[in-house]
């Protein structure tokens, strides 16, 4: 989510909402609008698929969501014995990404200081300075 506020010095600043979380204990971050809840995670049913990192499905209530195994993209493991997931929101219908079971946190960081990344090997769009830790920003639109 993007909001224009006027800063102290009368100038316009814009700011981006992220979603912090973690995955093998490394921070990444997502914007709000393509998060749709974080849920305790239930267990994952293996399916047949040719899609990579996408080769199970998760129920909720009467909703079927493919899981994307992010934590297998990055060659970490998932840490916690109460995981969560989080549900990333894509046009095509909502996916759930399996994350830590640190819970995720809501950081206000102007548009200006995000780093765009660049490279074929770069999964992230971009990257920006919470705290002491530069974390990768990552779009799951699809």
């Amino acid at each position: 989510m993007l909001t224009t506020r006027r800063g102290s010095n009368s100038n316009i600043t814009t700011t981006c909402t992220l979603v912090v979380f973690s995955i093998g204990g490394q921070r990444l971050a997502t914007r709000t609008e393509e998060v749709g809840g974080v849920w305790p995670w239930t267990n994952a049913m293996p399916v047949p698929s040719g899609t990579a990192f996408m080769n199970a499905l998760v129920r909720r209530g009467e909703d079927v969501l493919p899981v994307f195994d992010l934590a297998a993209k990055l060659n970490v493991r998932v840490r916690g014995a109460t995981s969560l997931c989080l549900i990333a929101t894509r046009k095509d219908g909502p996916m759930a990404i399996r994350i830590d079971e640190e819970i995720p946190t809501l950081h206000v960081v102007e548009q200006a200081s995000i780093r765009q990344t660049t490279g074929a090997n770069s999964e992230a769009v971009g990257t920006c300075e919470i705290g002491l830790d530069e974390v990768p920003i990552y779009s799951f639109r699809g």
